[in-house]
């Protein structure tokens, strides 16, 4: 009897910057490809780091039977999950190549959902903590473009979220969200619109999971407007691929709107014989009061969609003849042994979230001494006698990360990572007392 012989076809890593920034402050998305994965071996090994202990993940909708149907085998790892197939061995030209022993044809999508074990980690992540709407996130392979990775020696990644969105007139954003202004990509360090440069700070493109990704939606949901919209009249279009309208919906109120209920079931829900509004990418376009206009794009799937879910990983096999794609020009696995006799790797996608940063708010039943404030004004304000707050927001971490004077300054770190939205901003509350001193030099 010949050999089963399976290989790598696919690699999803999911990468979280709380558990892996370094006690200088240093972001795990900084370091070179050797040093990525050198930090990630040494955290698996020593235990401090695991998906498995962050991330519930599972196949979903059909992808159980189409995982069996094709011979494919998902197993979840301590960076994220992998999908391998059983496959016949060629060689060619020198190489060896691996074809699948059942070819999949390219109609065929894997689902996994993804599902956070934290009870905190909204907190601990830069990720929406409200939107209009009740979408999770959507990440996949298709129509995605390698991140070129600036360091020493440079190297492309290839993450699976897409690029930040352009800010738009009329929509307020919370603090962390992350924007595409024109090339430069920034985050807001407050709640604001996209108008005021004083509230955003410039930061390096590193293809972490923003707003963009935010968009898996069931065909009905509801959408909640804010207080100071004083939306009365709302026009909502619903776009296709080509920009071709598939359902208007107006609606208008002498009394100011708190929400609409949107069904994209059907193009008309009155009528049982009207067509069903396939599954897929759309625009959603609104217009409110007549005047001002807001794009969001979504993906409207009631199979995928389920609000336990953080999001959905979307592995689609009509991606061809990209980084992203799954086999080569002529069918073959990506996986390889070369001519050299050198292995050459499955493709790898990663899912990037960057730890969340908050204005560290330090708090005292009696005054602050007048050494604490002087010694702490470089980083702190002091916002009334026993009230300092962070003049810049900072990063939460696993690893202590100091605040830094020349010498080092050791200031207390929050003791969880649970966090306060007030007003504009985020902060997180770090309490001072007998037992847990400001200065710690």
């Amino acid at each position: 009897m010949g050999k089963t012989v399976f290989k790598r076809l696919l690699e999803v890593q999911v990468i979280h910057d709380y558990f892996l920034t370094m006690a200088d402050g240093a972001s795990f998305f900084e370091k070179n490809q050797d040093e990525k994965q050198k930090l990630l071996e040494q955290k698996i090994t020593k235990g401090l780091y695991s998906s498995d202990a962050i991330f519930e993940i599972e196949a979903v909708a059909d992808t159980k039977k189409r995982l069996r149907e094709y011979k494919l085998i998902f197993l979840q790892t301590p960076l994220g999950f992998l999908v391998a197939t059983e496959v016949n061995e060629v060689v060619v030209a020198g190489e060896l190549l691996y074809k699948p022993k059942l070819p999949i044809p390219t109609e065929v999508a894997l689902s996994f959902s993804l599902k956070s074990k934290l009870p905190y980690f909204k907190s601990l992540t830069n990720i929406q903590l409200a939107t209009p709407y009740p979408a999770i996130y959507y990440f996949t392979n298709k129509d995605r473009q390698e991140l070129v990775e600036f360091t020493i020696p440079p190297y492309n990644s290839k993450p699976l979220s897409q690029d930040a969105l352009s800010p738009q007139a009329g929509t307020i954003y919370e603090m962390g969200t992350i924007l595409n202004f024109g090339g430069t990509v920034r985050e807001a360090i407050q709640k604001t619109d996209g108008t005021n440069p004083a509230h955003w700070e410039d930061i390096i493109e590193r293809k972490v999971v923003t707003l963009a990704d935010n968009m898996l939606l069931p065909h009905n949901f509801k959408y909640k407007f804010r207080e100071d919209q004083l939306v009365t009249q709302v026009e909502i279009t619903l776009l296709d691929a080509t920009n071709t309208e598939v359902k208007k919906i107006i609606k208008t109120s002498t009394e100011v709107l708190a929400d609409i209920l949107l069904n994209f079931t059907k193009v008309d829900e009155n009528d049982d014989t009207s067509a069903n509004i396939p599954s897929g990418i759309y625009s959603l376009k609104l217009l409110i009061n007549g005047t001002t206009e807001i794009t969001h794009h979504i993906n409207l799937n009631n199979d995928l969609y389920n609000r336990e879910y953080l999001g959905i990983v979307q592995i689609r096999f009509d991606e061809e003849n990209s980084p992203f794609s799954l086999f080569d020009a002529q069918g073959f696995l990506k996986t390889k042994i070369d001519g050299l006799g050198e292995k050459i790797s499955h493709p790898i996608f990663e899912i990037r979230f960057e730890n969340r940063r908050t204005y560290w708010r330090y708090n005292k039943s009696n005054a602050f001494t007048t050494d604490e404030i002087n010694a702490t004004h470089s980083f702190l304000d002091a916002f009334s006698t026993n009230l300092l707050i962070a003049k810049k927001p900072k990063a939460l971490t696993a690893t202590l990360v100091p605040f830094q004077n020349g010498t080092v300054l050791m200031l207390p770190h929050p003791k969880t990572p649970n966090i306060r939205v007030e007003q504009d901003k985020i902060y997180s509350e770090i309490y001072i007392n007998q037992s847990n001193g400001l200065l710690k030099t």
